[in-house]
This record gives C-alpha cells, sequence and structure tokens, in this order.
C-alpha cells in the first residue's frame, strides 16, 4: 500500500506489457481522450502502470496452468481519496487515457474501494488501491492474490461468510502461533528435519481444531478462501515464495486479531508444502483444506508429544505473551461493553450491507458483536464511514457508533451521510439515537361537491 517507482521501465515498454490486455478492447464511447500534464500523469507515479504490468507478467507466465484459468482479466486501480479509478478496459464513466490502453474516470459512489473484487458494470472488477506496494515481491503478491478471487467460483471454490472467532482465545491463538513457527521452519528445513516441522504444525492446528466445537469449518472457510488467494500470490507474483511465505508467518507470529487474517500467513506455507509433499493437491482438494491434504501424506505430531514439540518453537514464550494479551484483550472488551452500553450513541439499521473493513482491527465482543476499528458501511440509508471504530452486532442486523455531534451526522472518528428520506430520531432509551425512514407525506383528498 506504498507507491511504487518504475523509473527504470520506459513508458513504451510498459504500453508494450500491457497491450495485449487491450488490443481488443473498446476506444472510449466517442469521449474525448484525457490529456496528461506535460505528456505523463502523477498520479501514474504511484504504480498505476505498475499494477497492470505486473497482472500482465505473472498471468500470462502462469497462462492458466496453476489453476486451468487465466488470471488476466478487467482490473481497477483506484484512489479511495479522490475515487479516482483507472481501468485496463472501458466502462462507463470512464474516458481513454491519450497515448495508452487505459481508461480513467471516477468511480459512481455506489462501488466500494477495497482491495478486492467489485462488481461494476456487469463485470467482476479486481481492485487495487493506491497507495500501491513499493517492492515489487508485495506488488505482484497483491495483484495476483486478487486476481485469484475473480476466478475462484469458475474454478469451483466459491467464497463463502467466514470469521474463525475461536482464535481470539488464549489456548487456540497459541497453538496457532506454534502451528506458524512450524510451518516457517519446514519452509527452509530439509529431509527429516522438514518432516519433523511439518508434523508439528500438524499437530498443533489438529489440537486446536479438538478443543473448540466448530473451529475445523470455520478455519476451512478461511482456507479455501483467503488462504488459497495468498498461496497464488506467493507462487504466482514473488520471485523466491518460500523466503517470503516464511517472512509472512514470522510478521503475523506478533498479530493481534487472528479472526480473520490468519489464512493470509498460513495459506502460503500449507500450499508450497503441499507442492513438495503432494504434487497433484489442486485437482484433488475436493471440500477439504489444503492442511488435510497434507496430512494425508504426513502423519500430524501425536498429542501426547505436543508439549515436547513446543519446546522447540519457544512455547513458553508464546504462553506468557498470550497470558499478558489476554488481560489487555479483556480490560478492553470491557471498555468497549461499557462505551456502547452508556454513552451516547446512533444505531443504524442492516439490510443490503456493502462493507469494507481493515481485518487487521476487529475485536470480537462475545454475543454483543464485533468492533471494527475501520470500515465503511453502505445500506438503504446512505453511508457510514468510521477511522476510530464501531460496533456491529452479532446477527449483522444493525451499526452503532458514539458520541453524535449536535448535528448528528458525524462523531469521533465517524461521518455519516444519509440518502434522502432518513432521518435521525429518539430511540426508546435516553442517550439512543435512531436512524429510520421519513414518514411519508399523505396529500389530503380533495371532496368535490356534485
Amino acid at each position: 500500500m506504498r507507491p511504487v517507482p518504475f523509473s527504470d521501465r520506459s513508458k513504451h515498454g510498459i504500453r508494450s506489457a500491457l497491450y495485449a490486455l487491450t488490443a481488443l478492447m473498446a476506444t472510449g464511447c466517442g469521449s474525448s481522450p484525457i490529456s496528461t500534464t506535460n505528456g505523463f500523469d502523477p498520479y501514474l507515479a504511484d504504480g498505476v502502470f505498475g499494477a497492470f504490468e505486473a497482472q500482465t507478467q505473472h498471468c500470462k507466465r502462469d497462462d492458466g496452468s496453476l489453476w486451468g484459468e487465466t488470471l488476466c482479466g478487467p482490473m481497477l486501480v483506484a484512489d479511495p481519496a479522490t475515487r479516482r479509478v483507472w481501468a485496463n478496459r472501458n466502462a462507463p464513466h470512464l474516458q481513454p487515457v491519450e497515448g495508452e490502453n487505459l481508461w480513467t474516470g471516477s468511480l459512481p459512489a455506489g462501488v466500494p474501494i477495497a482491495n478486492s473484487l467489485v462488481r461494476y458494470s456487469d463485470f467482476d472488477w479486481v481492485m487495487v488501491m493506491l497507495p500501491l506496494p513499493r517492492d515489487s515481491q508485495d506488488l505482484g503478491y497483491l495483484v495476483i492474490h486478487e486476481s485469484w478471487h475473480r476466478i475462484q467460483e469458475k474454478i469451483g471454490l466459491p467464497s463463502a461468510p467466514y470469521a474463525a472467532d475461536h482464535l481470539e482465545d488464549e489456548r487456540a491463538r497459541y497453538l496457532m502461533r506454534l502451528e506458524f513457527r512450524a510451518l516457517a521452519e519446514a519452509l527452509v528445513a530439509v529431509g527429516i528435519c522438514r518432516t519433523t516441522a511439518v508434523r508439528d504444525a500438524l499437530g498443533f492446528r489438529s489440537a486446536r481444531l479438538g478443543i473448540y466445537p466448530g473451529a475445523r469449518q470455520q478455519e476451512r472457510v478461511l482456507d479455501r478462501n483467503e488462504g488459497l488467494a495468498s498461496y497464488t500470490g506467493v507462487k504466482l507474483g514473488v520471485a523466491d515464495p518460500h523466503e517470503f511465505a516464511r517472512q509472512r508467518l514470522i510478521d503475523f507470529d506478533s498479530h493481534n486479531s487472528l479472526t480473520r487474517a490468519y489464512a493470509y500467513a498460513s495459506g502460503p506455507a500449507y500450499g508450497l508444502l503441499l507442492d513438495d509433499f503432494r504434487p497433484d493437491w489442486r485437482p484433488a482438494l475436493g471440500d477439504a483444506a489444503p492442511a488435510d491434504l497434507l496430512a494425508s501424506v504426513v502423519a500430524p505430531r501425536h498429542q501426547a508429544d505436543l508439549e515436547d514439540a513446543s519446546d522447540r518453537y519457544r512455547g513458553q514464550d508464546v504462553r506468557a505473551e498470550e497470558s499478558a494479551r489476554r488481560q489487555a484483550r479483556e480490560a478492553e472488551t470491557n471498555r468497549l461493553l461499557a462505551a456502547y452500553a452508556e454513552n451516547d450513541r446512533i444505531e443504524l439499521p442492516l439490510r443490503q450491507m456493502q462493507f469494507e473493513f481493515d481485518p487487521n482491527l476487529v475485536t470480537t465482543l462475545g454475543a454483543a458483536g464485533t468492533h471494527y476499528g475501520k470500515l465503511i458501511v453502505r445500506d438503504h440509508w446512505g453511508e457510514i464511514r468510521a477511522d476510530q471504530g464501531a460496533m456491529i452486532n452479532a446477527a449483522f442486523t444493525r451499526l452503532t457508533v458514539l458520541a453524535p455531534n449536535q448535528h448528528e451526522s458525524s462523531g469521533p472518528g465517524w461521518t455519516l451521510t444519509l440518502r434522502e428520506g432518513f432521518r435521525i430520531v429518539d430511540g426508546p432509551v435516553d442517550g439512543l439515537k435512531v436512524v429510520q425512514e421519513s414518514p411519508q407525506e399523505t396529500v389530503p383528498e380533495t371532496v368535490l361537491d356534485r
């Protein structure tokens, strides 16, 4: 998510790399090309060309061999601050960029901006946001990761709602972190040492899944969605996949919230290890998680031996860190629950939600729901943007923000834009405001004397 300098690439070379994607595309529907300033648009220095070039380079080298489907396709690069967007094919609201095989314009308000798959103008588009990663490997990973989401339905791996809430628990995090550490070792070890690390990782995973009811299914959904997307991004988008995957595991070892994010780290590792231990694994995946296939060829460590295995990965240190985190999290959970129960607040109903959030800033609050440190939500009533947190109840029917100002359209770190026909009214208890649709005015009937 940082700017990408491409000063070592000529514009001619970049155009050549993009040509194959755009040669058969529409030419702008009669709109006038947008001229660049002094022949070069400053925004392009932030990596717009680089993102399209990365997709072209990596997906053409793969040529559909990994998943049986090309990763090349419609892609948008979007600026979340201005909603300006660049595309590798034409679409409504866009104009051609003079001298380039690109189109640009302003994205309509109803289209979310995120590193994600978005539906726009009857196409599924891969979207990446400015600023983009400086490092070419990080950029390749991001673009290919998101490009996999565009094809996952076609290859029989549809997305599904996911959250592994048990990973907020101290014991679950302890076992997940040991699994990360064993996987990191397995990616660089050889021979019996590698097999030992794989057995350890699978043993820690098996122990965790055996403790928490429903955990196997919850993690399976994440493993098959973000895990496989991350594996594809690493496998095709970086020069040294094993080292890149190892570093992600190291980074996530200190990650504060794993409930929606852990598979970004474990997914590449399990995929790469399967490439070595069971190269035919992708067609054989079926309904399984990748780790389940690996466990079919490498036996997980027995539960009775896991305590000794944990010493290989400094388990005592992990245990102490997770105990301290639990205490801090309990205090933060109590603070949030009290804040949303006692302070002035606004509740918004959720019916047809479009939802963008940072998976690194998620705190589960038990039966009360989930606190999102940063999110954007659009629904029938309009849009809310919260950079300092909002809570969504467990049933996903209600969103709450705190401390509305006197105009009730903003508060600490959040702004609310209501559509015409909606208003904020007093709720059923003191300090609570709710958003509801304004009543329709009735026009009195005119009675005519006869």
